[in-house]
């Protein structure tokens, strides 16, 4: 099989390309992403694609300009589409405390990705080939990676696939030798500041001399075995996901009781999973430390910068502490409000007789004069009930309300009481004793709300 024929096997076999997809290449101007351009173009007319490319300076070395101008003049002569970009990764490393090879991989996959939506591309194409699956499958192993990261570059993953995938380097290297392919060399390949040059250029070369030049072709198809095994634990985590996890406006809740029977890789699997909506950091001690968290009793929790991880009886509770707020609208009492709030739309209007049974109704002759509020809790909040007064904070607890829901049920108030609490999580309204409607109540304040439709 010769090159071409290889790369269009990847291409069938990965489900790489359907006949009319816009594509986005990435371009540095290295051998991998020409030869990758070169056999896309040369398949340009079997799949009827639209090409375009996608090429960021990383203004790290002084030749990143000529690099930048070298793949645009490749364009012209293709007579494809290229989309250049400046980008100070150096300072962008800084900014977000991230290593130089960390900081240039989520610039050019952000530029990437923002290429791909505004010119709404079906797939984004990259020259990653066998020595990087090789390569990054050493790094992660090094960093203490989990099956996921043995599982290394997949072929596949959302809108990006990967062609040259299963072709090595030297295959590449060749190819365009004999077809006068030209490509820049960055010479930072070379230094062993970076971890990925010191995998490359001396401990795999070391491996081949010990092992024989046949050890990547034996590492790679071992990488594939994980990569499948990996993935099909992927489905099992997911199904378990969607069976003791619940989305609940800010928070992922996942319920212990369910989760503990399960085996332990499929915790941690599910735990990266909730991790991964956050983007927070996983590593295995923060793993071990929400494992940790699940056995102590409610109310502790972990904080990881943002996100807070909290035992809440028996569910783990995580949310973002900056989404967390409070919700006030002052309602007039001498015309109808609309409030929409989360998903639901509450109608609240003055009246002189009760016109639906199905709404509701509470007495409203003693708020007339007083400033009245739909609103979130607050410090001090009470309500009356036949028996006497009642902390609002004693209801939740006596209702057995989760702390996470606490913040975000609606209460009608007047001050710190507290006229109607409205559950809209269990569709309950509790109405405070003195305001519920009597023989003689003459002025209606009338409630009606219900969930918008399409809304979540």
């Amino acid at each position: 099989m010769d090159f071409l024929e290889k790369v269009k096997s990847n291409i069938e076999k990965y489900g790489m390309l359907k006949k009319g997809f816009k594509v986005l290449i990435g371009c540095s101007g290295g051998v991998d992403s020409m030869v990758l351009l070169d056999c896309i173009c040369r398949l340009k007319d079997e799949y009827s694609l639209d090409i375009t490319v996608a090429h960021l300076n990383h203004m790290l070395r002084p030749e990143a300009d000529d690099d930048e101008k070298f793949v645009i003049e490749i364009c012209k002569r293709y007579n494809i589409k290229c989309i250049t970009r400046k980008v100070d990764v150096a300072k962008l490393k800084k900014e977000k405390g991230l290593s130089e090879e960390e900081a240039g991989r989520s610039a050019r996959y952000s530029f990437f990705y923002e290429v791909a939506e505004e010119l709404n591309i079906d797939r984004i194409l990259l020259g990653h080939n066998k020595n990087d699956v090789v390569e990054t499958f050493f790094l992660n192993l090094f960093r203490g990676s989990g099956l996921e990261g043995l599982a290394s570059v997949p072929p596949v993953r959302d809108i990006i696939a990967r062609p040259l995938i299963n072709i090595s380097r030297e295959e590449i290297e060749e190819f365009a030798r004999v077809n006068n392919i030209p490509f820049v060399v960055d010479k930072t390949n070379f230094s062993l500041k970076y971890k990925r040059n010191i995998v490359r250029n001396e401990i795999l070369s070391l491996i081949k001399e010990k092992f024989g030049e046949s050890v990547l072709n034996t590492i790679f198809r071992t990488v594939e075995i994980i990569r499948e095994e990996s993935d099909q634990i992927e489905e099992l985590a997911q199904k378990s996901f969607e069976e003791c996890v619940q989305k609940e406006d800010i928070y992922y809740v996942l319920n212990i009781e369910k989760t503990k029977n399960l085996p332990v890789f499929l915790q941690r699997r599910i735990i990266k999973m909730i991790l991964k909506y956050f983007n927070a950091p996983i590593s295995y001690d923060i793993l071990k430390e929400i494992e940790e968290l699940a056995s102590l009793s409610s109310g502790k929790k972990k904080v990881y910068n943002e996100l807070v991880v909290e035992r809440q009886n028996d569910e783990l509770v995580f949310y973002r502490k900056s989404e967390e707020s409070s919700f006030c609208f002052e309602i007039s009492l001498d015309k109808e409000n609309n409030v929409f709030y989360k998903s639901f739309k509450f109608n609240v209007k003055p009246t002189y007789r009760i016109e639906n049974p199905k709404n509701i109704y509470i007495d409203a002759q003693h708020i007339t004069q007083e400033k009245l509020y739909l609103r979130t809790r607050r410090d001090g909040d009470f309500i009356y009930f036949k028996t006497g007064k009642k902390k609002l904070k004693e209801w939740f607890i006596d209702k057995k309300i989760p702390k996470r829901r606490r913040s975000s049920i609606l209460l009608l108030a007047k001050g710190s009481e507290v006229i109607v609490i409205f559950d809209i999580y269990s569709n309950i309204v509790t109405i405070n004793h003195k305001y519920k409607i009597k023989p003689n109540t003459n002025i209606f304040l009338e409630i009606q709300f219900a969930k918008v439709k399409g809304e979540e």
